[in-house]
């Protein structure tokens, strides 16, 4: 099995900080800096590089800094528990269990983000109501840090396309109004990667068919099919 893992960078000075065992990802140009991986990820997918038989992933720059781990362990990671359909790891010190499910670790950080969500959802369709969510801690995933068969490519971008699309154009005024306004006390950012960045665990949860491994933090826990425990990587 071919594993493709990208590592994104949109400025000279990151290049140092990627990693040597990922392929480099010239996104300098940066032309939708507020959907930040997942314009990559659709830019890919549309141009038909998220190839049957491989396992494709575009990390961001900053992988080795948040999570501690090299990319050659992530890669001996996927090697290891083959057969799946994404594998995945959060950045070191997140404790998924702190929260029920990660709408309503969203809402904690990022005032609003939960009511946004449900009425977007409602908007496309998708049944889930993200604050009675219940999600164990092997689905949830705060970051993009993963890579994915193409299987999970096309449910991943299925999933969240009608949410792209609704973002764009379905919202009304006040509900535009709050998805571009700052959304965090820390990091300079809208609405929308956070809401997009949480599409991922919430589509583990209405698509048990997909199989998943999570990073366990001491190179992986023998996975079950769609429940693997994580616990933090310190």
């Amino acid at each position: 099995m071919m594993v493709s893992i990208h590592q994104i960078y949109f400025d000279d000075s990151q290049r140092r900080a990627l990693d040597p065992a990922f392929i480099p990802y010239d996104n300098r140009a940066n032309p939708d800096p507020d959907w930040r991986e997942y314009h990559v990820f659709r830019t890919e997918y549309l141009a038909g590089r998220v190839r049957e038989g491989e396992v494709t992933g575009y990390l961001s720059w900053k992988f080795g800094m948040k999570t501690r781990v090299r990319g050659r362990a992530f890669l001996d990671f996927i090697d290891r528990h083959p057969g799946r359909d994404v594998w995945f790891l959060n950045p070191r010190g997140i404790e998924p269990l702190k929260f029920r499910n990660v709408w309503l670790q969203g809402e904690h950080h990022h005032p609003g983000i939960l009511h946004l969500a449900r009425r977007v959802f409602r908007k496309v369709g998708i049944e889930c109501d993200p604050e009675s969510l219940e999600q164990p801690a092997s689905q949830v995933l705060y970051c993009n840090y993963w890579a994915g068969s193409r299987r999970f490519w096309d449910a991943y971008i299925a999933f969240c396309e009608p949410v792209r699309d609704c973002l764009l154009h379905g919202l009304d005024e006040n509900d535009r109004r709050l998805l571009h306004a700052r959304a965090d006390r820390t990091i300079d950012a809208c609405y929308i990667p956070f809401i997009m960045e949480r599409l991922f665990s919430t589509l583990l949860s209405v698509r048990r068919d997909l199989s998943f491994a999570g990073w366990d933090g001491d190179g992986a826990r023998r996975p079950r099919r769609n429940w693997l425990g994580w616990r933090r990587a310190s």
